[in-house]
């Protein structure tokens, strides 16, 4: 099967959702390919369409990649606040529903602390961690910080991101979506971090506001053995600013800890 085939076999399966009930929950979900599992865990107020640039590639690239909307998002119904803690046992829910067995984790922004999280209290379930553009910032002044880093993004983001992220905001509501947000500056995400002993990479953006080269840096200090790759000419939304960038590097991680993709015959 050639790349363009793959891929478009991929494409056609990321296009379909389906459900898992899963901790209570009747969680949607994307998946296509067929290999060793990776999960996407969309950041605070997005779905799981936000990987529309990342899941098919990496399914064609030869593994089963999964990504839920996570209770209270997307079109998964949820209650109105979910912590951290909460988050991981969503995700740790569906894993198990599906019967994955140890998969790659891959979080987006805040996410970044719910698979922290899911690592340290569940490693079992854990065989590596893509850390992407975490949160989890332990300065006292982190909301306001992080309030001006969400501001001066902004501008920096292409405004094809725009209809992607609306819907999604607009269903999880401004009340569920700062409660989820403050609820992340209470998760002690660097204490989490230290915990950790699956293999982890941190991936920043060259111009994100939010999470910086600098954070990026210091949160791969503080997982053991963790390492910080800067995708250049990325925003905050590193995943659909520059997918090619952030695709090849999440592809480089999971074989680089020994999770080989599947056959080309069957991938896809």
């Amino acid at each position: 099967m050639t790349d363009g085939a793959r891929l478009g076999r991929a494409a056609a399966q990321w296009a379909r959702t389906h459900r898992a009930h899963a901790g209570g929950w009747a969680m949607r979900y994307r998946t296509a390919g067929e290999g060793p599992p990776l999960v996407l865990v969309h950041g605070l107020g997005c779905s799981a369409d936000y990987w529309m640039k990342n899941g098919p590639w990496l399914a064609a690239a030869g593994y089963r990649v999964l990504a839920m909307d996570l209770p209270g998002f997307g079109r998964t119904d949820g209650p109105p606040f979910l912590s951290i803690i909460q988050q991981a046992f969503a995700v740790s829910a569906f894993v198990e529903a599906l019967q994955l067995g140890p998969a790659a984790f891959v979080g987006h922004s805040l996410s970044c602390q719910t698979v922290l999280e899911l690592a340290d209290t569940e490693p079992e379930r854990v065989a590596g961690l893509v850390l992407a553009a975490p949160t989890g910032d332990r300065r006292r002044k982190r909301l306001l910080y992080e309030a001006i880093g969400f501001a001066l993004d902004v501008p920096r983001e292409p405004p094809s991101l725009v209809p992607v992220i609306a819907e999604a905001y607009l269903r999880a509501g401004p009340v569920r979506w700062m409660r989820t947000w403050l609820g992340g500056k209470r998760h002690d995400t660097f204490g989490a971090a230290a915990r950790v002993r699956a293999p982890a990479l941190v991936l920043v953006g060259e111009d994100d506001p939010v999470s910086s080269p600098k954070f990026g840096a210091a949160l791969a200090r503080a997982i053991p053995g963790g390492r910080m790759r800067v995708i250049p000419n990325a925003a905050h939304a590193i995943i659909f600013d520059e997918p090619h960038g952030f695709n090849d590097a999440v592809l480089d991680f999971v074989r680089g800890i020994g999770l080989a993709p599947a056959p080309s015959s069957t991938a896809g």
